[in-house]
């Protein structure tokens, strides 16, 4: 009996099997929300169509697919005069009499492969960079070989499914570095925007405007990579230009809040007190007593 997940690949006597494929052009096509046991692939063609995983919408398009776990409620969308062409494979894992190595086998010795099978999402949307969909034309070409009642071909099946998901797990992988790139590039503007305007009232919308994306993403994706919020690392700056405007300047401490925009003193001097536990009076005379000491 099937289990379907690939959270089960773990069990080391379960193997693929294909249950369902087929190539179709949808157009003003409206899928019910269903689930099955079958782990599925849709792979688009040509053409564009919307897919609702879990509630979520889905755009995908040309040489785009999804791969969605056996269970995961799901539907299609395909607008009227807008045709999409896919290309479906529906698979289970099942108990199997093979020689040959399981998925769990073979993960043993593919980290893309494993990482893939462990990371039990929900579903994986990518883009085709590694030869996606020959993969799969060429398991659909040997699928219908099996037509021949004569013929056992279940090891090419066996090894062509499994090319496909060492596929799939470098398409996930290359996806998740280039995002990892881009995150990278984004903090760097932020960052930036950051150490050269402290000295001004800085709001998300001005950071979003600078990275183009939504506030609420972007505070995400800093807080994910840095530990601290956007805020929290705006106010470190503030707090190291005060304390070095306190300790190697004359300003006053009444106007050194202005010069790293926090106008009100007294907000400032409460801030300063909890990031560096003492306040900016107390450190000036501390520093101006260690100048003194020094020149005697």
């Amino acid at each position: 009996m099937g289990k379907g997940s690939l959270s089960h690949f773990s069990d080391g006597r379960l193997y693929p099997k294909v249950t369902a494929y087929y190539f179709r052009e949808w157009n003003g096509f409206h899928m019910p929300s269903h689930s099955h046991a079958a782990i599925e692939i849709m792979y688009v063609i040509s053409g564009e169509c919307l897919v609702e995983v879990k509630k979520e919408k889905l755009n995908l398009k040309k040489s785009q697919f999804i791969l969605i776990d056996s269970q995961i409620p799901h539907k299609l969308i395909v607008n009227k005069d807008q045709p999409c062409r896919m290309l479906n494979i529906e698979f289970i894992l099942t108990e199997m009499q093979r020689t040959f190595p399981t998925l769990y086998e073979l993960a043993q010795e593919n980290e893309e492969l494993h990482e893939l099978l462990t990371n039990k999402q929900s579903y994986y949307l990518l883009r085709d960079r590694n030869e996606v969909f020959q993969s799969l034309r060429n398991l659909v070409l040997e699928l219908d070989k099996r037509w021949n009642k004569d013929k056992d071909n279940y090891l090419m099946v066996h090894i062509l499914i499994s090319q496909l998901l060492v596929l799939i797990a470098r398409n996930l992988l290359e996806t998740k570095q280039d995002s990892n790139q881009q995150t990278g590039i984004y903090l760097k503007k932020v960052m930036e925007y950051l150490h050269e305007n402290y000295d001004y009232e800085i709001k998300m919308d001005h950071l979003s405007a600078i990275t183009h994306l939504h506030p609420n993403y972007l505070h995400r994706i800093f807080k994910e990579s840095t530990g601290c919020t956007i805020i929290d690392y705006l106010t470190k700056i503030r707090i190291e230009k005060a304390k070095m405007l306190i300790t190697q300047t004359d300003i006053p401490i009444t106007k050194i809040s202005s010069f790293v925009g926090m106008n009100s003193s007294q907000y400032f001097s409460k801030v300063f007190k909890k990031y560096t536990g003492t306040t900016p009076t107390a450190l000036r005379r501390a520093s101006t007593y260690a100048k003194g000491m020094w020149t005697k």
